[in-house]
């Protein structure tokens, strides 16, 4: 309550002074409520007592003052009126002068009009995932302005979202609460003061209990008891997590790091590059042995070979005195990791060398140790074909340097090689560019170890921690969880190459995928060892019309057991999550 100060507009000739005082009930109200404005005339008496008075109102922004309501003073001369405004003014009390009292002017009294905000909420239960329905209006009308969507924290009201007021000064704002707002959630409606005439306000807080959504509960039936970890993730915020914070084995889904990691390193668009060097040529003639130098492309085959021999013959090659000889550098010969069985090597992944031939196997399916060999023996044939002639015997050796280049092939895109690794989870490719990627990080010779350390790396530098001892995933010493596989999953949405990271993973019913998730939009990597199950990737959620990141890791399941939880998780994210 604020009491005017005195003044008096000073005596007029012929008629009495008198002096008026003014208070009003209350300062600030809010729009809709009522305030009292009352004083005192102090006169001589015939001057005081049953005497005419104004109210007048000089609201925010005008120029001119307004008759509110006249009234009379009472014996005593007291006086009182009561108004309802809409807006901010400040009021002053006129007694107009008589023939025999001067006219009476009161000190002015400010009264500050806050908006009325009325805020609701269609439900006070939400699943998780979804967005609620809040409703506003405010009062005095405000269309066209904003109101501000307000979330109570623990250090204040936190603004979530705006809305603009349509007809009838009312918005309907939809803020969305996902997993990490379960519980109760605290939030109102604000209109922050957008012209002079009101001062701002908020709605009343509303108490929002934010519960699990019915395909959450129902994968967690899916998993309960079982040692799985679920993340989910969409739009940088976690869908669903259960024991997503666990280490785990990754299995195959180590490849889907080691892709991130190269990708970012090269460039889906990189190309690796096959040369052959040797002597400068000299009439057709090259006095000396020539060397093939692989950089790490494992699609290098009979195909490519030809393409080196065609090109070497257009270059003017006619006879080489010397050999040709693969080169065994750039690579360092390692066929191990931690953490991997002992058949590994002869079973589930040829050696990763830096010149690769057939896929580093025999026509029988053999893992050889020869690959270099076996790609200039190639060579040597084709030449010999295309009518070169050659003197010696084909070899292997680590090449010398100052040599000219002859030839050079250049590969399929780095993107294109990383699906073909994805689609079937070859094991070889991932180590082959694992070494690569070491080269990229480390240099030469190029090592499982230092693929390894860059994939880890790189995970690191993006706020994951893995723990990585190879490229392909073979390794029961890998380890990571789900929440991290499935943050790294949509960082790489947001980088230059993403697109081609989630086009390289197996659609549904294809790759490692066939005869799994048939007619669900979903590209994913699977993850096989013994007792150990992955299913990492992305999903489209049918009802938000958007991709999620998604992991999956088990341990502990049989694989029939696994892969089923695992595609009923996936199709319950693709038809019900939102």
């Amino acid at each position: 309550m604020g009491v005017a100060g005195l003044s008096s507009p000073g005596p007029a000739a012929a008629q009495e002074p008198g002096t008026a005082t003014l208070v009003a009930s209350a300062d600030r109200i809010t729009a809709g409520e009522v305030v009292g404005v009352s004083g005192l005339v102090e006169a001589a008496p015939d001057c005081a007592a049953d005497r005419g008075i104004e109210l007048h109102r000089l609201t925010a922004g005008a120029s001119s003052w307004e008759l509110v309501e006249p009234g009379a003073t009472g014996p005593d001369g007291a006086f009182a009126f009561s108004v309802a405004p809409e807006h901010t003014a400040v009021y002053r009390a006129v007694a107009p002068p008589t023939e025999a009292c001067a006219e009476v002017v009161s000190p002015e009294a400010l009264v500050s009009v806050a908006v009325l905000v009325e805020n609701l909420l269609a439900s006070t239960v939400l699943g998780a995932g979804n967005c609620a329905q809040l409703s506003v209006t405010v009062s005095p009308d405000k269309t066209g302005q904003v109101v501000r969507i307000q979330r109570k924290r623990a250090w204040g009201w936190q603004t979530i979202a705006t809305a603009t007021l349509e007809q009838g000064s009312a918005a309907v704002a939809s803020p969305c609460f996902g997993w990490d707002d379960m519980g109760t959630v605290r939030l109102r409606a604000r209109w922050p003061a957008q012209d002079a005439l009101n001062a701002g306000a908020s709605g009343p807080g509303l108490s929002l209990d934010v519960v699990k959504a019915k395909w959450m509960r129902d994968i967690d039936r899916l998993t309960a008891g079982r040692a799985v970890s679920v993340s989910v993730r969409e739009a940088g915020e976690f869908l669903y997590r259960r024991r997503d914070r666990e280490q785990r084995i990754p299995a195959s889904n180590q490849k889907l790091l080691l892709s991130m990691a190269i990708l970012d390193a090269l460039g889906p668009g990189f190309r690796f590059e096959t040369r052959v060097v040797g002597p400068s040529l000299a009439k057709g003639v090259v006095r000396g042995d020539v060397w093939i130098l692989g950089r790490g492309d494992p699609t290098t085959g009979g195909r490519q070979i030809r393409r080196l021999a065609r090109k070497l013959v257009d270059a003017g090659v006619r006879r080489v005195r010397g050999s040709v000889m693969g080169s065994t550098s750039y690579f360092a010969r390692d066929w191990w990791a931690p953490g991997w069985r002992w058949y590994f090597p002869t079973y589930h992944v040829p050696l990763p060398t830096a010149l690769t031939f057939r896929g580093n196997r025999s026509k029988s399916g053999v893992h050889v140790r020869d690959p270099e060999r076996r790609a200039a023996t190639y060579l040597t044939r084709r030449l010999e074909a295309l009518g070169v002639r050659v003197a010696g015997d084909p070899g292997t050796g680590r090449a010398p340097g100052g040599l000219a280049e002859l030839a050079a092939i250049r590969s399929v895109p780095l993107g294109e090689i990383v699906r073909r690794m994805n689609v079937w989870s070859s094991n070889f490719h991932a180590e082959v560019l694992g070494k690569r990627l070491g080269v990229a990080a480390s240099g030469t010779p190029g090592t499982i170890s230092k693929g390894a350390a860059a994939t880890a790396g790189w995970a690191s530098d993006h706020g994951a921690s893995v723990t990585a001892y190879d490229g392909s995933g073979l390794s029961y010493w890998n380890r990571v969880t789900a929440a991290r596989v499935a943050r790294l999953l949509g960082t790489a949405e947001r980088l230059p190459w993403g697109g081609a990271l989630r086009s390289s993973l197996p659609t549904g019913g294809t790759g490692t995928l066939q005869g799994r998730l048939g007619g669900v939009t979903v590209r994913a990597k699977t993850g096989t060892l013994i007792g150990v199950s992955a299913l990492s990737g992305y999903v489209w959620l049918e009802r938000r019309a958007t991709w999620a990141e998604f992991s999956i890791l088990t341990s502990g399941s049989s694989k029939s057991t696994a892969v089923r939880i695992e595609d009923s998780v996936v199709r319950i994210l693709s038809e019900r999550g939102h």
